[in-house]
């Protein structure tokens, strides 16, 4: 049985079937590791590919806008690296709030498009985020999603491969190695399939390939 057989008839189930379905595939990391390139990457090619996989969606790292709005309370103007490089004035509900609306636009997309849903990091890595900003005490971005969806596979960007880019709100390049160590441990410990990404562009590509479609080929045909 092929990718497509199995998943004939997906564009007709209801959007709450598919919203369980459909397996989420996560990529998480530190600053500048190449996430986003990664992530449009494979969306890119799992829609060329036709079919049902023409309607692959990706959800987008909303802490990112999050963060530029809120720097441009006390920096009116700021939009860009050219601007100059600005900081957020973190509080912990800050955090609840990015994870509650990742997890809206991730269940939302998850709902909506093909049997593979690729997210540009989720509310588990609001909780890193909120770790490296406002230290372990403060888990509010765990307490407003204690449970979440399961997910078919943490892809997590090595940092080694890629160098620092500054956009005008990055500010963790002395961070990159020890967040990517707090990434592996809270995978480990909330029992996550996760496997690094390593290499150049093209590697991590057909590397992560590989990886979505052994997941999809494990999946049972939809029954609807």
């Amino acid at each position: 049985m092929t990718s497509t057989d199995r998943f004939d008839g997906w564009s007709s189930l209801p959007s709450a079937r598919r919203e369980v379905l459909t397996s989420r595939v996560v990529l998480v990391g530190a600053e500048s590791t190449g996430k986003t390139t990664l992530t449009r990457d494979l969306v890119d090619h799992y829609r060329a590919r036709g079919g049902i996989w023409a309607n692959t969606l990706w959800v987008s790292e909303f802490g990112r806008d999050y963060t530029v709005l809120k720097i441009a309370e006390t920096a009116p103007g700021f939009d860009s690296p050219a601007t100059g490089f600005r900081s957020a004035d973190w509080s912990p509900d800050d955090f609840a709030v990015i994870a509650l609306e990742q997890q809206r636009l991730e269940n939302a997309a998850a709902g909506a498009g093909a049997p593979v849903l690729f997210c540009d990091t989720d509310a588990l890595a609001t909780q890193i985020w909120e770790r490296r900003y406002l230290g372990e005490s403060s888990t509010s971005a765990r307490d407003a999603l204690p449970v979440l969806p399961p997910r078919a596979l943490y892809l997590l960007t090595d940092f080694r491969d890629v160098a620092f880019a500054q956009d005008g709100i990055r500010d963790g390049e002395q961070y990159r190695e020890a967040m990517t160590q707090w990434f592996v441990d809270e995978l480990a410990a909330n029992g996550q399939r996760s496997e690094f990404v390593r290499g150049n562009r093209e590697e991590r590509l057909a590397e992560c390939i590989r990886l979505v479609d052994e997941i999809l080929a494990q999946q049972p045909a939809v029954q609807y």
